[in-house]
């Protein structure tokens, strides 16, 4: 772990992510990955951030940078200190909102207030190298700030994972701004908002699984595959094994599919399997084997294309839970 690193200049075939706002370390869906990665966080609170750079002393593949990311570079950022530490950010919480007023009232209460240096994606990436293959955002409502000062950055981007407000919890709802910032800025598609159904009930109601006010949630972004296919070369082939090994770890298999179709057409893999060409395979084995227990049919699809997409038979039933590969442990 280094304090301080610039952006890693990583291999292709190494996964670059991005955390802006990695309070707490690195988000769970990153956790167990099991390929090459290199996993930069800025945290701009000192106290965090160097127990961020404690917990990951060991670790080479992450580094902590600690300072703000917003919409300008050489900046100051007053940050507010809440009595909930994960509140932390520019913005005060708005005790009016339905969150800060009602729900966790205790929790956004201000004790103070300190001033951190701030700059831009963009402008770390100019100065710096390196390159953002994913980015997580997560800044207390100053999220569409962060994508506006990284609006180059964001051409090279695969997936973007960003909380929106729907609720003024932090002084407005960001919602609108960050779908249109994402979705016509950037030709993201939006794949889902990680949201169960279950908001915060207005009266004590609530039958079923789904109710309540939905005040905010992460949205997750990815772009278009033939997007990154038109990138052409290897650097076209690596996007979109990493895009279809985030679609697999994210619950979007369907979209994983449409990668690894772009894949077929493209061609190309190196001579030597990258780790993450065999991560990619172990994923789609596991999702396969998922299918099998929705129908037969699925199953025998995804076996087939398995050997289409990869020039190689499938691990199935016994196999894989044989291998110490695919059932390690």
């Amino acid at each position: 772990m280094t304090t301080e690193a610039p952006l890693p200049n990583a291999p292709l075939w190494t996964t670059s992510v991005v955390d802006v706002g990695a309070r707490y370390g690195i988000h769970p869906s990153w956790r167990s990955f099991e390929a090459p990665l290199a996993y930069t966080m800025f945290e701009p609170e000192p106290e965090e951030a160097a127990r961020l750079a404690a917990k990951y002393a060991a670790r080479a593949e992450v580094s902590v940078q600690p300072h703000a990311l917003g919409a300008h570079p050489d900046a100051i950022c007053t940050l507010w200190m809440t009595a909930h530490r994960g509140y932390v950010g520019a913005h005060k919480p708005n005790p009016d909102s339905l969150w800060f007023g009602q729900i966790r009232r205790d929790e956004g209460v201000v004790e103070g207030k300190i001033e951190v240096r701030s700059t831009t994606m963009d402008r770390v990436v100019a100065e710096q190298g390196g390159r953002a293959d994913f980015l997580k955002v997560d800044v207390e409502g100053e999220e569409l700030a962060v994508l506006q000062g990284a609006a180059r950055t964001l051409e090279r981007v695969l997936a973007l994972r960003v909380e929106v407000q729907f609720d003024e919890s932090f002084r407005r709802q960001t919602a609108s701004e960050i779908l249109n910032c994402a979705i016509d800025g950037h030709r993201f598609r939006l794949m889902r908002f990680d949201y169960g159904g279950r908001g915060q009930p207005l009266s004590y109601l609530v039958g079923g699984e789904r109710y309540g006010v939905l005040t905010g949630c992460d949205a997750v972004f990815a772009r278009r595959p033939e997007t990154v296919a038109d990138w052409g070369g290897e650097e076209a082939v690596a996007g979109l094994c990493k895009l279809a090994v985030f679609a697999l770890r994210n619950d979007m298999a369907d979209y994983a599919v449409v990668c690894l179709e772009q894949l077929v057409e493209l061609g190309g893999w190196p001579a030597e399997e990258p780790e993450l060409r065999r991560y990619l395979r172990k994923l789609f084995t596991l999702a396969a084997l998922h299918a099998r227990s929705v129908s037969g049919d699925l199953y025998e699809q995804a076996r087939a294309d398995y050997e289409r997409f990869f020039g190689e038979t499938m691990l199935e039933r016994h196999e894989v839970f044989a291998s110490d590969w695919m059932n390690p442990g």
